[in-house]
């Protein structure tokens, strides 16, 4: 290379942040530098998000109300989520002022066309959407396009398309796997009135072997308690009553009639003797008994959210794509270090943090 740059492995799983490379970065999954997360997410969750409340405020635009709670709620999602798009992003190399300025465009610029009265709209609802409202939106997605067609050929002349559209094909998958789970939810919500079946059987399991435990042990208290009659057999020859502790060979031959060591004769018959209280009779379960029992626990399990009794909390949900979700997919695949490429980075990012910012990091699932 006659830039004069060190000569290093680049691959798909080259390392972090590789000094002197000829992509900068751009072939290399996971980069990192501390100083530059630092700026970027201080722009991504603090200042930029300030600034556009202050402005918002200013010309009145369309925003939620939030609470402290919310806003710190936002500073701590923004870093999470700018952090996962920095190091996966290549931000550690190609973050610069370009970056930065393009940001506050793609911030106010967004805010300004989503002013507009026909572009008051929701994608969900795009059935409803006016002509001006649909010719908006097809000239966004056809500049998206023509951005993507110059980053796919800039991954072909990097030499990493074979992962660039794969990384990018599975990054759409929030979308499609989303669209799947809310499928499953409401078939659930229709079809399994109790909710998954995996937490019910796993309770069905430990019920069945506390039942079989306890027949066991029943069982076994039985035949310890008859092995404990059979053993009181009538004493030998030269033992002790078992009742009065007198020696046998001292009993008088007469029915009913003894004598103590002295001589004195008692008749035995008058006097009643006092057996220990014979064992509670338990009654043993059957087969359908303990089925019925089971089932009559599984119908109250413990959870917090749910009393006993009452349906469980299972509502349907409805896909919301949201438009900081899109870019912020985007946001991953603007890695190379070029002027174009940066510019792009920092629009996307403050269409980010404008969705972020005036509504929330909201759900892609909502409870319909």
């Amino acid at each position: 290379m006659d830039d004069g740059s060190v000569s290093v492995d680049i691959g798909f799983l080259g390392g972090c942040y590789l000094h002197g490379d000829s992509d900068h970065g751009a072939s290399t999954l996971v980069s990192f530098d501390l100083v530059r997360f630092i700026l970027f997410a201080v722009m991504l969750t603090i200042a930029g998000p300030f600034v556009y409340r202050l402005v918002a405020a200013f010309f009145d635009l369309e925003r939620d109300f939030k609470s402290v709670a919310d806003h710190f709620d936002d500073v701590t999602n923004g870093l999470l989520y700018s952090f996962v798009v920095f190091t996966l992003g290549n931000y550690a190399h190609t973050f610069g002022w370009v970056t930065v300025v393009f940001y506050a465009v793609g911030i106010f610029g967004y805010s300004a066309l989503v002013e507009l009265p026909f572009m008051r709209v929701s994608i969900p609802g795009w059935r409803t959407w006016s002509w001006p409202a649909w010719a908006v939106n097809l000239g966004g997605v056809a500049l998206v396009l023509l951005a993507a067609g110059f980053h796919i050929y800039w991954a072909y002349d990097a030499g990493i398309l074979q992962w660039y559209l794969p990384l990018f094909v599975l990054a759409t998958a929030s979308l499609w796997v989303t669209v799947l789970v809310k499928r499953l939810n409401n078939y659930c919500v229709e079809h399994c009135p109790q909710g998954l079946g995996i937490e019910r059987q796993m309770r069905k399991l430990a019920l069945t072997l506390f039942v079989w435990r306890s027949t066991k042990k029943e069982n076994g208290n039985a035949n310890s308690h008859a092995a404990a009659e059979g053993s009181r057999a009538k004493p030998a020859a030269g033992s002790d009553h078992p009742e009065y502790g007198i020696p046998l060979q001292n009993l008088g031959s007469s029915e009913g009639e003894t004598s103590d060591i002295n001589g004195s004769s008692f008749d035995l018959a008058a006097r009643p003797l006092h057996h220990p209280p014979p064992p509670p009779q338990r009654t043993v379960m059957s087969r359908e008994e303990k089925q019925a029992h089971i089932e009559q626990k599984l119908q109250n399990l413990h959870y917090l959210n749910a009393r006993p009794g009452r349906p469980l909390p299972l509502p349907k949900c409805r896909l919301h794509l949201h438009h900081w979700q899109i870019f912020y997919i985007l946001a991953f695949f603007t890695r190379f270090d070029r002027f174009a490429s940066n510019a792009c980075a920092g629009i996307v990012l403050g269409i980010v943090t404008q969705g972020s910012a005036a509504y929330g990091y909201d759900c892609m699932l909502e409870r319909s």
